[in-house]
This record gives C-alpha cells, sequence and structure tokens, in this order.
C-alpha cells in the first residue's frame, strides 16, 4: 500500500515515539499505543500485540473515518474505543499516548491520584483526571475516559490500568507521559503517606491528604 508524504510522516513520528517510550520505561511487554488523526480525520494506530521496542512503520494501522481498518486483515490495538472516544469530545487533539507507567500503575492500585509535589508537575505537567476502574478496551472505559478529556484535561490516570495523554503534538503528548511518571516516582519516594484501605477512592493531587476524592471521576 503507498502512502502519501504526510502519512510517511506521522508513521515515522510514531515509531520514534514508540521507542523513546520503550527506552524510557513507560511501557513494557506489548503495552501501550499511540495513535494519530490526519487531517482527513484518517487515524493511525499502532497494532494489537506487537512490541512498541519493535514497531515498524508498516505496522501502523490505517482507519477509515468509522474507525474501521482501511485493510480488512488489520489489527488495531485492542484500546480503539479509548482513542475513537477522545478524538470525539476533543477535536484539538491530533495524537493519543496510552501506557501502563509502573509508578502511576502503583498510585492507580491505591485508589488514588499521585500528589503533584514538584514545581515541574505542577506548571507542566497540569491537571490530571481520574477515571475509576473498568475493563481494558470496553465501551465503559472509553466513555468515563472522554468525559474528563471533554472537560480540557490532557492527562488521566485510570485505575488499575494505566495513563493516557493527548495533545496537538505527539511531542507534547510524550512529555506529559514522562512527566507523569516522574511525578509518581517521585511521589512514591516522598514522605507523603499512602492510604492503608485500598477501598479508599484517594485524595487531592496537590497533596491535601484532608479532602476524600469523590467515588467517581475527578480532576485534580
Amino acid at each position: 500500500m503507498e502512502w502519501g508524504e504526510a502519512e510517511r510522516a506521522l508513521r515515522a513520528e510514531m515509531v520514534d515515539c514508540a521507542r523513546r517510550l520503550w527506552q524510557r520505561g513507560l511501557v513494557t511487554g506489548s503495552s501501550g499505543n499511540i495513535s494519530a488523526k490526519m487531517e482527513d480525520g484518517a487515524i493511525l494506530v499502532t497494532p494489537s500485540g506487537r512490541s512498541l521496542e519493535r514497531l515498524r512503520e508498516s505496522d501502523i494501522v490505517h482507519l477509515r473515518h468509522d474507525g474501521t481498518p482501511l485493510l480488512a486483515a488489520a489489527r488495531p490495538s485492542s484500546e480503539l474505543p479509548l482513542h475513537l472516544s477522545a478524538y470525539r469530545v476533543r477535536p484539538d487533539a491530533k495524537y493519543i499516548v496510552h501506557t501502563h507507567p509502573t509508578a502511576c500503575v502503583t498510585w492507580s492500585l491505591r485508589g488514588r491520584l499521585f500528589p503533584r509535589v514538584t514545581v515541574g508537575a505542577m506548571e507542566s505537567l497540569g491537571a490530571v483526571g481520574w477515571v475509576p476502574y473498568a475493563p481494558a478496551g470496553s465501551a465503559k472505559l472509553a466513555d468515563s475516559a472522554a468525559e474528563i478529556f471533554a472537560r480540557g484535561v490532557d492527562a488521566i490516570l485510570m485505575e488499575r490500568h494505566g495513563l493516557s495523554t493527548l495533545a496537538a503534538t505527539l511531542e507534547r503528548a510524550f512529555i506529559l507521559t514522562d512527566l507523569a511518571e516522574e511525578s509518581a516516582r517521585i511521589a512514591l519516594g516522598s514522605t507523603l503517606s499512602l492510604p492503608t484501605d485500598p477501598s479508599e477512592q484517594g485524595k487531592r493531587n496537590l497533596g491535601d491528604e484532608g479532602v476524600p476524592m469523590p467515588p467517581h471521576r475527578a480532576i485534580f
């Protein structure tokens, strides 16, 4: 299949981002996925079951406007519903990065957002949204994530799952992912207390230990 110049450049950019995510330890195994929205509304997304470390430009799946693969045999990421829902509610977004960073996932297992305790996190990362648990790849997860993205948040932490970021550039989506994981690691290593009750839904993202986070979706 022949690619136009713009699509070829996007595929190369996605492969580069995939390798950077791997090198930074933001993905392992075959976890993680990346997508890009083209000018005509079509979407490029990484395939299911492929390690991002070894991603090739030819592995990336081209989707029609309705989300169906251009090639019938292609297998897009199982998290495709998440990507499609996010693009629907955020027309400004051109790229989405979904990862399973260790420290972020650790905080999500505790049922809470990580405190943004550094200047970099507070100024550059911005608000982070919380999405309660729903099965990976499900419409429920996609809808819950879209509800938060629609409120202008560019990074969300999904309970017992991982992190998703969106942006107008792939570099920005990568930076948000990297910043979130750094912030989560620093917070884990700090003296901030962790909740001992796994049913506790968490605390505010700015480290206000006295105010419980609502039991549903929240942004701090």
